[in-house]
């Protein structure tokens, strides 16, 4: 991302931090390969390239005690589907410092995208499953677009060996075989060796990169600009954009950008699965045996009562929602509900706190500003109805801040940090820091900042504050908790919450 994030430790909320040196990148691709093929011991050869034997850890004994490594050995060795040969996997020094170096090149990106000289690659997903698939029985298609530097080709397909390592890199242990699918490799190396006529024990060989472009895992589609020289990165994104929107109008394929690692198959929102974590080993250890069903929800902690029908379909809604707008917009429903009846209960309050009495207009209940304003000697101006007045009223009598807090703390990491010190890049927000404003103060501003949100994604107004799909989903999700608890807030009275 730009100046407008900030470089922290990774958590559900944190930027990752940047891997800036070519030579550290150059060890991380390495692991990443030795994570693949199973060798964490390669081989130097000929100071030129390292080497690594596909499964090299399982043969010869990785932990050293003969009781772990013998089964473990038989048992690869009675796999039908594993290669015959013994395979090795050839890193060429200068190779993979140049995968490197557009890797560091590329920090400044999206984790799911790399940039190049004149290039742009990026992860994209297709969201029109029932369309015929873009490569269908091809490796990759290609377009030739007409600019005004030159051609400039589009072409769908695998990703590249080097956007597949930083997907990769952006995981930790097995996580990183998200992307790198080991039984696709091992596919590919049988496959060749039925070709080839390779014999059982006969030594082969083939490169890194080779290795990375089979074993991608075959869900994941990346969309890639090459422009003549000299075009810069606004350009080929916008030329990403073009094909995109000419691909959905002639084709109805809609590609859209993945911009969260850790949401590789869709955007999906935080889950919270607070049973798990109010009482985790009596669950934990019910999950499975001595339970009715034995899964996740076969008990539950609270009492179930009655609710309004329509909150509770709309709160449902949200919950299974899989982009944060929808989820988003769902929550907010939930609180805009009663707005205008919470608006006029504040506003009665506020007269009766002058010693006056509202009475309830006849009619639209906003009507009631005009008497409210004179018994409170003010303009009419300062009381009248606004949704942003409504939101403040509405979560002025349901927010538990000091819940919200303990359920932002318990359930996501660095959520805390992030509403007290974060930006969203497409509309200016309120900071929440729970450690030191009040509580009215921070139903204030948690108010404002939902409301804020909700105006830039709701409305689309080319002079103000606005929301960009897909380019924004990322910043979107992340304040989707807030909302959220502020709805259930609003749903579950306080002795029926966890």
């Amino acid at each position: 991302m730009d100046e407008r994030t900030r470089e922290t430790e990774r958590g559900d909320y944190g930027e990752p931090i940047e891997l800036t040196d070519v030579e550290e990148v150059v060890d991380a691709v390495f692991r990443v390969l030795g994570d693949l093929v199973t060798d964490h011991d390669p081989r130097n050869e000929d100071g030129q390239r390292v080497v690594l034997t596909v499964s090299a850890d399982i043969e010869r004994g990785a932990t050293g005690i003969p009781e772990i490594d013998q089964p473990l050995r038989e048992k690869y060795l009675g796999f039908d589907d594993r290669p015959r040969a013994r395979w090795e996997v050839e890193a060429v020094f200068d190779a993979v410092t140049d995968l490197a170096e557009t890797l560091v090149g590329s920090r400044r990106r999206p984790d799911t995208q790399i940039v190049g000289p004149s290039s742009l690659e990026m992860l994209v997903r297709d969201e029109t499953e029932d369309s015929v698939p873009l490569t269908a029985g091809v490796t990759a298609t290609h377009h030739s677009m007409p600019t005004e530097r030159g051609p400039l080709t589009a072409t769908v397909g695998s990703p590249s060996p080097a956007l597949l390592l930083r997907l990769a890199l952006r995981r930790s242990g097995i996580e990183r075989l998200r992307v790198l699918d080991r039984q696709a490799l091992f596919g590919h190396l049988v496959e060749q060796e039925k070709r080839r006529g390779i014999a059982e024990g006969s030594a082969a060989r083939i490169s890194a990169q080779r290795v990375l472009q089979v074993a991608a895992e075959p869900r994941l589609l990346a969309l890639r600009l090459d422009g003549p020289q000299g075009m810069d990165l606004d350009e080929l994104e916008r030329a990403a954009t073009a094909f995109r929107v000419r691909l959905a109008y002639e084709s109805d394929i809609a590609l859209a950008p993945v911009l969260d690692v850790d949401r590789l198959e869709g955007s999906t929102q935080p889950r919270l699965v607070r049973q798990l974590s109010l009482r985790a080993a009596e669950f934990t250890d019910a999950i499975g045996r001595g339970t009715p069903t034995g899964h996740i929800g076969d008990r539950l902690l609270g009492d179930t009562h009655e609710m309004d029908e329509e909150l509770s379909q709309r709160y449902l809604r949200a919950i299974s929602a899989s982009d944060p707008f929808a989820a988003f917009m769902g929550y907010y429903h939930v609180l805009e509900y009663s707005m205008e009846e919470e608006w006029f209960q504040a506003l009665r309050d506020r007269v009766a706190g002058v010693g006056g009495v509202l009475e309830r207009p006849a009619g639209h209940i906003r009507k009631a500003a005009k008497p409210a304003a004179t018994l409170l000697g003010v303009g009419t101006n300062t009381v009248d109805w606004s949704e942003a007045k409504a939101l403040h009223a509405v979560l002025h009598r349901y927010l538990d801040v000091r819940a919200l807090a303990a359920d932002l703390d318990r359930y996501l990491s660095g959520a805390a940090d992030y509403f007290a010190n974060g930006t969203v890049p497409f509309t200016q927000v309120s900071r929440l820091d729970f450690g030191q404003a009040d509580e009215a103060a921070l139903r204030v501003h948690a108010a404002d900042r939902i409301y804020r949100v909700r105006c830039a994604i709701t409305h689309s107004k080319e002079s103000g504050d606005r929301y960009s799909p897909y380019t924004d989903e990322l910043f979107l999700g992340r304040e989707i908790p807030l909302v959220r608890i502020a709805a259930e807030h609003r749903l579950f009275p306080p002795a029926s919450r966890l």
